[in-house]
């Protein structure tokens, strides 16, 4: 049976400071430049239910990403995963489509790492670095990891796992079909 993985969060909009202390220096990224792919956010005018569908006339209206590559590069995926935006005066809005044919979790405490189950995961870099950035992540049963990195871990980034996003809204909502079940999520 495949399923597909349903992401629906609610992101606190928030500020990250820079830490102002450390002397500004200079780097050469000439040979880690990669072309992106943006997405256009549009603004919510009505108000949206977090109830683990997108229903909303203003979601319907949406159109999805493409769909999402390895986090290593140009490398495809086997199982398609996009999303959509949305924002208003107080949320980001995050609705994530993910194609999985075994959807589970185990773990249920808050700030436990989650990437050990399937996940979803998301990475908010006011100053569009890769400093200084949070990471939020939840699996299939709400469970959610945020926390704040002051860089990735591949350059021995350390967590500040303490950090919580406040505001933050979440609940699920399950629905098993003939072919495909849809397992929909909100949260954040």
């Amino acid at each position: 049976m495949k399923g597909i993985l349903l992401l629906y969060w609610v992101i606190l909009v928030f500020g990250c400071s820079q830490n102002q202390s450390n002397p500004i220096s200079t780097i050469d990224l000439q040979n880690e430049l990669v072309d992106r792919n943006y997405y256009v956010v549009s603004k919510a005018i009505n108000p949206l239910i977090i109830d683990g569908r997108a229903d909303e006339r203003e979601w319907q209206k949406t159109q999805f990403s493409e769909a999402f590559i390895d986090i290593e590069g140009e490398k495809k995926p086997k199982y398609e995963t996009r999303m959509k935006l949305l924002w208003d005066a107080h949320y980001l809005y995050v609705y994530a489509e993910m194609e999985e044919p075994h959807i589970w979790g185990n773990l249920r405490q808050r700030d436990t790492v989650i990437f050990y189950n399937n996940d979803f995961e998301i990475f908010i870099s006011p100053s569009g670095t890769t400093r200084n950035y949070a990471e939020i992540e939840i699996n299939s049963l709400g469970t959610v990891w945020d926390l704040l990195l002051d860089r990735p871990y591949r350059d021995q980034g350390r967590p500040i796992n303490q950090w919580n996003l406040e505001g933050l809204k979440s609940g699920i909502s399950m629905e098993h079909l003939t072919t495909p079940a849809i397992l929909t999520i909100y949260g954040l």
